[in-house]
């Protein structure tokens, strides 16, 4: 899997939005034209994750309205306390730690059946079904978000995002009630960080999802 890996050899490089940008469509051309590639990725193996969990939201981020300008960004590759590093004009740098809910059974469900039948076709479910699912991704998007409250990120700013675009026929009916409530939940929780955003992948691209990251705090 060498080939495959070495796709990402430069992951980790500061980058401008317009790199970030540039960079991305590389790797996305690259899964396309090399099938064990693209399904290394689906599963989320080695650097693939990095670059799915860290450099997309990172890249998110560049494309938002809270992203100085001139300003560049590097995902940061190990172990650390943070995920990302944003290197400001003036030479300081600004440290992010990325965060999100995962089910990975599921995960590595559909993973698997894109890349043994090319498709993933959930099972179809009444709306009452949706509902009650979305409502138990929230609470465990909120469990997770007090895991992190409990840890000292005075260091950093945390970024949560959150994955609407299966439910999202619920999503639209039961805004009020969901993501808003997310979004107050977040508000009212005493996180030990410089700030908290919230990213919303909806399936909108990624220009209009960056323009949307809610700064809760």
């Amino acid at each position: 899997m060498e080939k495959q890996f070495a796709i990402l050899k430069d992951l980790s490089e500061y980058r401008t939005p317009t790199e970030m940008k540039s960079y991305f469509e590389e790797v996305i051309q690259a899964l396309k034209d090399d099938r064990m590639a693209l399904e290394i990725s689906r599963l989320r193996i080695g650097k693939f994750k990095e670059f799915q969990e860290e450099f997309v939201p990172a890249y998110v981020f560049s494309l938002s309205p809270y992203f100085q300008k001139d300003a560049k960004a590097k995902i940061i590759i190990g172990n650390q306390n943070y995920d990302f590093v944003i290197l400001h004009p003036n030479g300081t740098e600004e440290k992010f730690e990325v965060s999100s809910y995962i089910n990975g059974p599921r995960e590595v469900e559909i993973a698997q059946a894109l890349n043994e039948h090319g498709m993933w076709s959930p099972r179809l479910k009444s709306y009452e079904q949706l509902k009650e699912q979305a409502a138990t991704y929230i609470e465990e998007t909120k469990k997770n978000m007090l895991k992190k409250s409990k840890k000292d990120y005075t260091h950093a700013s945390l970024l949560f995002e959150v994955s609407t675009f299966e439910f999202s026929v619920i999503f639209h009916n039961e805004f009020d009630t969901s993501l808003l409530d997310l979004a107050k939940f977040m508000y009212d929780t005493p996180f030990k960080a410089k700030h908290v955003y919230l990213i919303i992948q909806n399936g909108d691209d990624i220009p209009t999802v960056a323009s949307n990251i809610i700064k809760v705090k």
